[in-house]
């Protein structure tokens, strides 16, 4: 088995895949706090061979420490993806070291899978919407506040606003206060990828295939039919990385530092 852990601000995602299918998948909150116990105690119930673990954290704090939780777990590799453990993949960023190890796993998933150029709405704690060009290098994108950040931030700045459950109500047009703020968050976002993506289809001058994915993508990705929904993508691309040789090591050698 193929081990992938997606690392997230909110959840961390735990899929095994045999002959490049899913057999295995768990969804749990991020601990930042006991770490080590925590995920341990995630893992060492896993009855699997597993040939390979693929990391992707965009937690930096508590990186290692996971990291260290795998070594003492597994026996066999354990590749932390990042910018500096990557081959055969180009990223056009002014800096591209900026670019996280969530959007490596996207973009290789995505590029792998359909054909370029691709725009991909990552839909989490951040709502994330990146280009692949015609080539297949990571172009950049677009980093907007999350739905569920958004609704903290205005219940937080604005206490006389209620919380409300992250729905997607029937009509635009709302008619009490949990209504029109659950449409606007919702068609908000919507209308937010739909506009930015037709800008970058203009930018690039051309078409792009959509894919929508992360962990709010299942909320809206019906309001948004042109977008093709992968749940797994981040996922997806973990596995690609190990099995198409673009990890250029393990997180473990010769002298036990990673």
């Amino acid at each position: 088995m193929i081990l992938t852990i997606d690392v997230g601000n909110s959840n961390t995602v735990i899929v095994g895949y045999e002959n490049n299918q899913i057999v295995y998948k768990k969804r749990i909150i991020t601990e930042k706090n006991n770490v080590v116990s925590y995920y341990a105690s995630h893992l060492e119930s896993l009855e699997f061979n597993i040939e390979a673990v693929v990391l992707s954290s965009v937690v930096p704090n508590i990186t290692n420490m996971i990291v260290d939780v795998l070594t003492e777990q597994f026996t066999c590799g354990i590749y932390n993806v990042s910018i500096d453990n990557i081959q055969n993949f180009e990223v056009k960023l002014d800096n591209p070291n900026e670019i996280g190890a969530d959007f490596i796993a996207t973009a290789v998933g995505a590029f792998s899978q359909y054909k370029t150029p691709i725009i991909i709405a990552d839909i989490g704690s951040a709502s994330k919407i990146s280009v692949i060009d015609r080539e297949g290098a990571f172009s950049g994108g677009v980093i907007i506040p999350g739905i569920q950040t958004s609704l903290d931030a205005l219940v937080h700045y604005i206490p006389h606003l209620p919380t409300v459950s992250l729905e997607v109500p029937p009509n635009v047009i709302g008619t009490n206060t949990h209504s029109c703020i659950q449409s606007g968050l919702t068609y908000g976002l919507v209308v937010q990828i739909q506009g930015l993506a037709t800008r970058m289809e203009k930018e690039l001058g051309m078409k792009c295939t959509k894919l929508i994915t992360g962990g709010y993508a299942e909320l809206i990705h019906d309001e948004l039919p042109d977008f093709v929904h992968k749940p797994d993508l981040l996922s997806d691309g973990l596995r690609i990385l190990y099995q198409n040789d673009y990890l250029k090591s393990t997180c473990v050698i010769d002298d036990n530092e990673y």
